[in-house]
């Protein structure tokens, strides 16, 4: 039907036209970007499906950072062991060389001292081969630091509110600066124990008279006859070394909980007590010297039981006892500032997580690497000794099994290099199919896209030209009309 009003074959070329500028548009869009999805009304499926991909490509590339970075853990820790290694092979040929009753006793003191240096470098490297700020070969947090003689001393923090004592001189107390009425009870089944007060700086306090106004008293009842009654001094020109100077960064609490560098706690403790428990000696001082770090007094509250209680501290205090056996204590104090010193040096070591995959919507999986406490306490030769000759030749087991345990912990992280290293591989394989497949969902083809704009283009200027066909039709209806 020939009409005026409307003109049928110009809508039907332009809507023609549309079509094949927004194919032209989208082929155009598709080249510019090299994307053949560029929002969700291209391929809302597609686009969901590259997404989830690129979640697991991002995961794994940040897996096999860590897993990199569990590598070089791996490398460090073992280095370390090589060292402590190489110094345990050492200390096993100073035993079989003291254990030969050919040697004199003061060769085989000599060989001891080198011994005990050897002892104390394994100490050191275990706690500063550090990563990342891991120490994966620290031993067991404790505070150190106070020697007297050449036997290091630890103060072991009552975690369970428990604590036994072997035979010898313990630190069982640190009183922090600050303290008030802080009380110690002991009981011992023995009267032949020692105990001593040193500040942290090594001035000894009980035993020795120290400058100061406050006054310290110490009474002891119901020493049965026969009974030792004297204080052993222990000073410097005794042997007493300070040894090395406290970190406060490193703290635990009274609950046993760990503060890290930069987190030590502040608060107070009002009226908290932990125990100790056990067997043992004593011995009362003979003196009632004065110092200027507080106020001391005791008093036998039993027959076995004697209490010490130090007030007003205005220095950090470290009580030792010594005797054979072990014996029975509780502390209780009313202000106890900050937190117990446990570490000095360095953290306990940890187990190490290594994630290894997080995929989309799949559980976690990790590789532990396990802590390896490489300390001498930790392997087992802290109160190893080459003198007398019966203590050598009990060393060169104690020493064979160190150097088992450090065999054991090197293989680990053999075992952890090769298991990592393989799973890197894996990733990298994993995410160059995953990027090939991602690729395929998302990526334009360009052979493709470039055709089908050079098609739109061709149809677009056709449609132009039609149009303008179109829209001189309604021309040829006037000439109707002449």
């Amino acid at each position: 039907m020939a009409t005026i009003t409307t003109n049928t074959l110009s809508l039907t070329t332009r809507q023609h036209q549309t079509r094949v500028n927004d194919q032209l548009s989208n082929a155009i869009e598709r080249l510019s970007s090299g994307l053949r999805i560029n929002s969700a009304r291209d391929d809302a499926a597609g686009q969901a499906m590259a997404n989830r991909m690129q979640t697991n490509l991002n995961a794994d590339r940040q897996i096999s950072r860590g897993m990199s970075d569990g590598i070089s853990l791996a490398q460090t820790a073992e280095g370390g062991l090589d060292r402590i290694n190489d110094l345990l092979q050492r200390g096993r040929e100073l035993a079989v060389q003291s254990a030969n009753g050919t040697l004199s006793d003061p060769d085989r003191a000599t060989l001891n001292q080198e011994f005990l240096s050897l002892r104390a470098e394994i100490d050191r490297i275990s706690g500063s081969t550090e990563i990342f700020g891991k120490t994966p070969l620290a031993g067991e947090a404790a505070l150190t630091g106070i020697k007297l003689g050449d036997t290091p001393h630890v103060v072991d923090v009552f975690d369970d509110g428990s604590q036994s004592y072997s035979s010898g001189v313990k630190a069982i107390a640190y009183v922090p600066a600050g303290t008030t009425n802080f009380t110690l009870n002991i009981n011992s089944y023995n009267q032949d124990d020692d105990i001593q007060l040193f500040t942290t700086d090594g001035k000894h306090l009980i035993g020795t008279p120290v400058n100061g106004t406050s006054d310290y008293t110490w009474t002891h009842n119901g020493i049965t006859d026969g009974a030792t009654a004297t204080t052993q001094l222990l000073n410097t020109s005794d042997g007493f070394d300070p040894g090395a100077t406290y970190d406060d960064s490193q703290f635990v609490d009274a609950t046993g909980s760990y503060s890290r560098p930069g987190a030590a706690a502040t608060n107070n403790y009002n009226g908290m007590t932990i125990g100790y428990s056990g067997d043992g000696d004593r011995t009362a001082p003979a003196t009632d010297p004065e110092f200027n770090n507080g106020r001391l007094n005791g008093s036998e509250t039993s027959e076995t039981v004697e209490t010490l209680t130090v007030d007003n501290v205005t220095e950090n205090l470290i009580l030792f006892m010594s005797g054979e056996g072990s014996f029975t204590a509780s502390a209780s104090w009313d202000t106890l500032p900050g937190t117990y010193m446990k570490d000095p040096n360095a953290a306990a070591s940890s187990d190490t997580d290594i994630v290894m995959s997080a995929d989309y919507g799949s559980a976690m999986s990790t590789l532990t690497i396990k802590a390896t406490p490489s300390d001498s306490k930790s392997l087992g030769i802290d109160n190893t000794a080459l003198d007398p000759i019966e203590k050598a030749r009990e060393a060169m087991a104690e020493l064979d099994n160190a150097i088992l345990k450090v065999d054991d912990y090197r293989s680990q992280y053999g075992a952890a290099q090769n298991r990592l290293e393989g799973a890197i591989d894996t990733v990298s394989d994993k995410r160059t199919i995953t990027s090939a497949a991602q690729s395929r969902i998302m990526d334009a083809d360009y052979a493709q896209e470039s055709s089908r704009m050079t098609r739109a283009r061709i149809i677009s200027d056709a449609a132009n030209a039609m149009l303008a066909q179109a829209n001189q039709v309604p021309d040829a209806m006037l000439s109707l009309l002449k």
